[in-house]
């Protein structure tokens, strides 16, 4: 692609006006004296923030997604904080018989606009400890991480706990919970 003079004046195009957006965003939000360091932590089990990541299963992820973009262009405080879904919410695929399946493909993080920090966190659950490990994406001015169980340190229960969104039994979905809030926190 970098010999392709087409995409890499759209590539460069689209940088620019990236630049522009961060440098010219000027916050109405004013932030109260009194608290001159606030910071809005805003959680959410799915963000739909474009189609290149798809963690998100539709209305509450858009939602979710819009509320980075507008707290960015807004200049609030806000940081946000997800689970990293290797293979995210189902998407559905029709059997020869014409009855739907679900599909769960595994998502390639290379691929993405995302970045590992190279840190990690650890949650109470049971008699044990879950360790997530923290990346980060960056939307506008807002800061995105996202927690990843799957990772060498957990049982090969635990590194599953961020496999799909919404998925499993009840007990999966209660520990994405406490995994989301209380790592959330400690991240």
């Amino acid at each position: 692609m970098a010999a392709n003079e087409v995409f890499v004046a759209h590539l460069e195009a689209c940088e620019a006006d990236l630049k522009r957006y961060l440098r010219s965003r000027r916050p109405p939000f004013r932030i109260p004296r009194s608290k001159p360091s606030m910071l809005v932590a805003y959680f959410c089990a799915e963000f739909g923030l474009h189609e290149c990541m798809p963690q998100y299963a539709g209305g509450l992820g858009i939602l979710a997604g819009d509320h980075l973009k507008t707290a960015s262009d807004l200049g609030i405080p806000l940081v946000a904080v997800g689970l990293l879904y290797r293979s995210g919410y189902y998407q559905q695929q029709l059997d020869a018989q014409g009855n739907t399946r679900p599909i769960y493909p595994e998502h390639d993080f290379g691929q993405w606009p995302i970045e590992e920090t190279g840190r990690t966190i650890s949650v109470p659950m049971g008699n044990r400890s879950v360790t997530a490990s923290i990346w980060k994406a960056q939307v506008g001015g807002v800061s995105l991480f996202l927690l990843d169980t799957d990772v060498a340190e957990n049982t090969p229960r635990d590194r599953t706990l961020t496999h799909h969104l919404y998925g499993g039994d009840g007990d999966n979905r209660i520990r994405q919970q406490i995994l989301l809030g209380v790592g959330g926190v400690r991240a």
